[in-house]
């Protein structure tokens, strides 16, 4: 259980940090002259970039946002797929019992002394 919940905290760390890459836009080679906006990373507004660094970041990020977010979607898919098919190798009654123990650590179920 300790693995699954450091797995989902590195998720969830990579996922916030992703998002901040995920919102500038894609640069268009045509338009090399117009400013692009977009998010810096965090902590990157510290550093004292100029207005041509702060646009060379947001291109770049930009250049590859649509290939993070087909990755990031496959590997949804994939872990969907894993838990489907975990959930196969489970009985009726283990489903039951896995569907209990997650209430209860989400806090929505009753407690029960074991």
């Amino acid at each position: 259980m300790f693995a699954a919940r450091v797995f989902v905290a590195a998720v969830a760390v990579f996922a916030f940090t992703a998002a901040g890459f995920a919102q500038a836009p894609k640069a268009d080679p045509k338009k090399e002259d117009k400013k692009v906006s977009g998010v810096l990373p965090q902590f990157w507004k510290q550093l004292g970039l100029t207005d041509k660094q702060v646009q060379e970041v947001y291109k770049i990020q930009g250049k590859y946002n649509d290939e993070i977010d087909t990755l990031e979607a496959k590997v949804k898919e994939l872990k969907e797929k894993m838990s489907k098919e975990r959930a196969e190798v489970l009985t009726a009654e283990q489903k039951k019992r896995l569907e209990e123990i997650l209430k209860e650590k989400a806090g929505t179920g009753d407690k029960k002394d074991k």
